[in-house]
């Protein structure tokens, strides 16, 4: 039987992230989804990096079974940005959460080399939402994970919605430190990007609560059968975790 692994979902109490840690649990059961990476919600992800880097984890020790847990940090913070990554890696985080427009500033800005050089460093994946804001388009990703060939970056989204059409020029051009998070993608779109491209580079994402697990993957389910992409489900974002060297 497939091991599904959610690769974002966020427990949190503000704005469009109200999802107990037990809610999510039941989503998952539901589901039938094994594990989740749990992220900070929109305030810590901006502001609160620490407080919220620390309470992810806390919430992944209680159920180190089910929760798999990330960490944000800004990179206006700048060296003390990247010691604070490296610590919340220490404890344990597998993957660096980046929101441009929550953050601002724009993805292809040399502001984040240092906090990227870091995550190389750790081997720790670097998560970047894209889609429909400037800040973070998924070309501008591209850009970066060029200049960063140590580093490699999961293209949350894949840029849904503004920019869908973008993505069969980047799945041509991508080089091979990108990975691609089905989040938020139409499934016939995501069907038809994965066809298309190197399947080992796609990851199931339900963005919970922003969507409802069972939901998301039952409609990816109907274009991309489970049965048939078990790597797709969790495989190559378990293979891409196992990377991290904190």
């Amino acid at each position: 039987m497939t091991e599904i692994v959610d690769a974002y979902c966020t427990p949190g109490t503000e704005r469009e992230t109200h999802l107990a840690p037990e809610d999510l649990l039941r989503q998952m059961d539901a589901a039938q989804i094994a594990r989740a990476l749990i992220a900070p919600e929109d305030r810590e992800i901006a502001v609160h990096n620490q407080a919220g880097n620390v309470r992810i984890r806390q919430l992944a020790r209680r159920r180190p079974e089910r929760f798999l847990p990330a960490c944000a940090v800004n990179p206006w913070y700048g060296r003390p940005g990247a010691d604070e990554l490296r610590r919340a890696a220490g404890e344990g985080a597998r993957v660096l959460v980046l929101a441009p427009d929550l953050q601002g500033f724009c993805l292809g800005d040399e502001l984040a080399d240092e906090l990227l050089d870091a995550a190389a460093e750790l081997g720790i994946a670097v998560y970047v939402h894209t889609g429909p804001h400037s800040y973070a388009a998924p070309t501008q990703l591209l850009l970066v994970a060029s200049r960063h060939p140590r580093a490699r970056f999961i293209l949350g989204h894949c840029g849904s919605t503004d920019y869908a059409h973008d993505m069969p020029a980047v799945l041509r051009a991508a080089p091979g430190n990108v990975w691609f998070e089905l989040s938020l993608v139409r499934p016939w779109s995501a069907a038809a990007y994965v066809r298309q491209s190197d399947r080992s580079r796609f990851i199931f994402g339900s963005a919970a609560p922003r969507n409802d697990p069972a939901f998301e993957l039952a409609q990816l389910n109907a274009y991309l059968p489970i049965a048939e992409y078990p790597d797709l489900y969790g495989g190559n974002l378990t293979a891409l975790l196992r990377e991290a060297r904190p």
